[in-house]
């Protein structure tokens, strides 16, 4: 997955989620915080293959194109 389709990600899940001033990665890192209760360091520890992995299940993939 490229870092263009991370953000995507990010941006729509920012949205969903009513994360106000958070967009791209960070909203990324944040989502993965609170979906699994990780702190913060663990999550800018993930790998882009283990990020893609745990967003692979995020509800809205099967409707938009991210790559």
């Amino acid at each position: 997955m490229s870092h263009q389709a991370f953000e995507a990600i990010g941006d729509h899940i920012a949205e969903r989620e009513g994360y106000v001033g958070l967009q791209g990665m960070k909203a990324i890192h944040r989502y993965l915080i609170e979906k699994f209760r990780w702190q913060p360091e663990e999550v800018r520890k993930l790998s882009a293959e283990d990020l893609e992995l745990l967003l692979a299940g995020y509800e809205e993939k099967s409707t938009t194109d991210w790559n």
